[in-house]
């Protein structure tokens, strides 16, 4: 029954005419990964194309993130910087977030969605330093792009979000409603979305298993980038959602378990993700909301892992 429920789904989407879709730039991205006659030279040309995501690109090699002592002074510069697979990432990032950010939702609040989308791709790539995974860029996009399933469900069967209201921001709960309604969750319409997109296979991949279902059909992925798509969101709800939503000794226990990260390591990258959460918000034109209330909610977290500690 589940199984025939899920390709009653999919031929909603493949039905639906108004499904998210990557703007001219982010297409021709795509076409050039695709293209084993491409180089890098090219890639700087067509990201030369568009002044804005050039300009933010270039903001984005003269963030906090990188810290370098000389400065990016162009787009040049910046894909030298990031390479091939780090530019490609990143600026597919900002091609699609600026162009599907202006769509209207049905029973999605899209500022809380791409809350999270963008706390889930800090998280993904702060994951991929702990793992020491050497190419952190091919973190950024399957983890900002790991619940665009839900913006396609939201326009192909526009009831499924219908009266969630404030619960959008629990994801255990928005999955469960999901397999109760559909049969499957928004990561086998992510899936689906970005193979029709033509997204590198390996990031359609890494979608496919970003909620820890249907691994063993991946088993050659690098265990390193399945842990860490699996286990950002989990922790980016720790910095972008309502206090009573959070769950940091569950959360605490996956950093431990998962990344060998003691309490103090677990504070530790909780202070930075929030720090680089908001810079980026910035880049990224989402709203962070506001910066003190983020950094009261790192606070609350240190209080409230210290307690289970026995230290305050």
């Amino acid at each position: 029954m589940a199984a025939e429920m899920k390709e009653q789904v999919l031929e909603r989407l493949k039905k639906c005419k108004d499904l998210p879709s990557p703007p001219g730039v982010a297409a021709q991205i795509i076409d050039l990964s695709s293209n084993v006659n491409s180089d890098i030279d090219t890639l700087s040309e067509v990201v030369s194309m568009d002044p804005v995501l050039s300009a933010k690109i270039i903001r984005m090699a003269n963030s906090s993130l990188y810290m370098r002592r000389v400065e990016t002074q162009d787009v040049q510069q910046a894909v030298m910087m990031f390479g091939w697979t780090g530019t490609l990432n990143i600026a597919l990032s900002f091609s699609v977030v600026g162009s599907i950010q202006e769509g209207k939702a049905t029973g999605l609040d899209h500022n809380v969605f791409w809350k999270r989308s963008l706390a889930t791709a800090v998280a993904c790539r702060k994951l991929g330093e702990v793992v020491q995974y050497p190419l952190r860029e091919e973190l950024f996009l399957p983890g900002l792009l790991q619940d665009i399933g839900m913006l396609a469900l939201d326009k192909a069967i526009p009831k499924v979000y219908a009266g969630i209201e404030d619960r959008q921001q629990d994801h255990k709960y928005i999955c469960v409603l999901e397999k109760q309604k559909l049969g499957c969750d928004h990561a086998v319409a992510g899936e689906w979305l970005l193979k029709s997109w033509r997204i590198p296979e390996k990031i359609t991949r890494l979608i496919a298993i970003s909620h820890g279902e249907r691994v063993d059909e991946f088993d050659d992925l690098d265990p390193k980038l399945v842990k860490c798509i699996r286990y950002s969101g989990p922790i980016a709800d720790c910095i972008y959602c309502d206090e009573e939503n959070k769950n940091y000794m569950d959360v605490a226990e996956i950093a431990e378990q998962q990344f060998g990260l003691d309490i103090t390591d677990f504070l530790s990258l909780i202070g930075k993700l929030t720090e680089e959460y908001q810079e980026l918000a910035t880049l990224f034109d989402v709203d962070a909301g506001d910066p003190k209330l983020l950094q009261a909610n790192a606070e609350n977290a240190k209080q409230v892992l210290l307690k289970s500690m026995g230290v305050v």
